[in-house]
């Protein structure tokens, strides 16, 4: 599950900040707020609210957040771009549309009955490879997801171990350092997830090609000859229509470390080497805007 988006790649260290308690410790400790308490939570696709307008009982409603993120209510009609918004800014919306022309005094009460299924993925050498659900009052990060897959297979780079995250907010691709050794102390940067992030932990013996490939995922790296980036994306099935085929980036240790013209390469054109790859490596193919 590779999300397209532009070519920029950051190396970022992020606090790990707690959040509040999840909905099962909810019921145990009656002092830990409400979600709908709970200041500063964006609403993600899939999330269930429950809606009212204090005086309105007609108006009262649940609605569920759509992928579009555009619901209708009553009176006022569409309301868009909810996902990635507060609770707090869509309650503040709701209230000025409806006292806009027809409603007197609108005090709206929104709770967020149930949470929309938030994913990473983690790939590569772990025991149990796939999918991690991310608790939505909870912060979740690197470490704990490879946790959750069972931890790092014997045979796992763990220095190469990383997270490439798609921002749409900025529009960039992120690729971040994640473990060096298991305990805390040996953290480089442990990181907090996002939905939709992608957590790689590469093979001693292996590369990844990941982006606009035609086959996205893991190569073994051949002993007889070395494997470059070009001949990489070859192995991949090659780019896809979507790639940018002048831009290829090859990400080593957490860190981007070259772009590669293939395009240049494929066609002799390049003044530059075709790189090699070591055991570990991503090679990213991104997309093209145009």
């Amino acid at each position: 599950m590779i999300y397209r988006s532009g070519t920029l790649i950051t190396v970022l260290a992020i606090a790990i900040a707690l959040s509040s308690a999840s909905a099962a410790e909810r019921t145990a400790d009656a002092s830990v707020p409400p979600a709908s308490a709970v200041v500063g939570y964006k609403l993600y696709p899939g999330d269930l609210l429950h809606i009212q307008v204090f005086d309105n009982p007609d108006l009262e409603t649940d609605i569920r957040v759509p992928d579009t993120g555009t619901i209708t209510f009553p009176l006022i009609g569409q309301v868009k771009e909810l996902v990635g918004r507060t609770v707090e800014d869509f309650t503040n919306e709701l209230s000025r549309r409806l006292m806009d022309g027809y409603l007197r005094q609108a005090v709206v009460t929104i709770t967020v009955k149930d949470f929309g299924k938030r994913l990473a993925t983690v790939m590569g050498s772990v025991t149990h490879p796939g999918p991690v659900s991310l608790d939505p009052l909870r912060v979740t990060t690197a470490m704990q997801a490879i946790g959750e897959a069972g931890g790092f297979s014997d045979d796992a780079n763990r220095i190469g171990a990383m997270v490439i995250r798609d921002n749409p907010q900025t529009d960039e691709k992120l690729a971040l350092q994640v473990p060096k050794g298991d305990k805390p102390s040996d953290l480089v940067k442990d990181i907090v997830l996002e939905p939709g992030d992608i957590i790689i932990v590469p093979r001693l013996d292996r590369v990844f090609i990941l982006g606009q490939v035609t086959k996205p995922g893991a190569v073994n790296l051949p002993s007889q000859e070395p494997l470059t980036v070009s001949k990489a994306v070859s192995l991949a099935g090659g780019f896809d229509k979507f790639a940018k085929q002048s831009n290829v980036q090859l990400i080593r240790s957490g860190q981007k470390v070259q772009e590669v013209d293939v395009r240049k390469i494929l066609t002799g054109d390049s003044r530059e080497a075709d790189p090699k790859l070591n055991p570990g490596d991503t090679v990213y193919v991104p997309e093209s805007r145009f």
